[in-house]
């Protein structure tokens, strides 16, 4: 799907009205494009975060695609959160057979290797050239045993 630059804004946007609670955001708090939501009780940015500290919800926008190592971040991540704590996330990826641009990881894919479960998730490309970048964005949370599920 291709979208224009003023609809991936709107996606952000959306992104960042879904935060709630003690939420932790991977970029300072400046770059945020839009108001902080009611919801949100506590915003504190990474990696200046207490020890102990636990998060309802955590936000990335294209902050784990410029990641030198994702993985280990998404293992560092993991001691701040609860079985309910989710992560938003917008990003640029890498697509399977397709121009990747400057990319470094699929990010999805980086999820699921590193037990993390993606509950939702869209893929786009921002502009219609064939070197358009394309993004993923959604919410991913750490993967469950099947007796949490139940």
């Amino acid at each position: 799907m291709y979208i224009k630059k003023i609809e991936y804004q709107k996606v952000v946007e959306d992104l960042i009205s879904d935060i709630y609670g003690n939420s932790l955001l991977l970029f300072p708090k400046e770059n945020l494009p839009t108001q902080i939501p009611p919801a949100v009780t506590q915003l504190i940015e990474w990696p200046n975060v207490p020890n102990n500290s636990k998060f309802d919800s955590i936000l990335s926008i294209g902050n784990l695609a410029s990641e030198p190592d994702l993985p280990q971040l998404l293992l560092e991540l993991k001691q701040h959160l609860t079985n309910d704590s989710k992560l938003y996330f917008c990003e640029r990826t890498k697509v399977p057979n397709g121009y990747n641009g400057s990319a470094k990881y699929d990010i999805s894919g980086t999820f699921w290797a590193n037990e993390w479960s993606v509950i939702r998730c869209e893929r786009f490309r921002l502009g219609k050239s064939k070197k358009s970048p394309s993004y993923v964005t959604g919410i991913a949370r750490m993967k469950r045993s099947r007796d949490q599920n139940l």
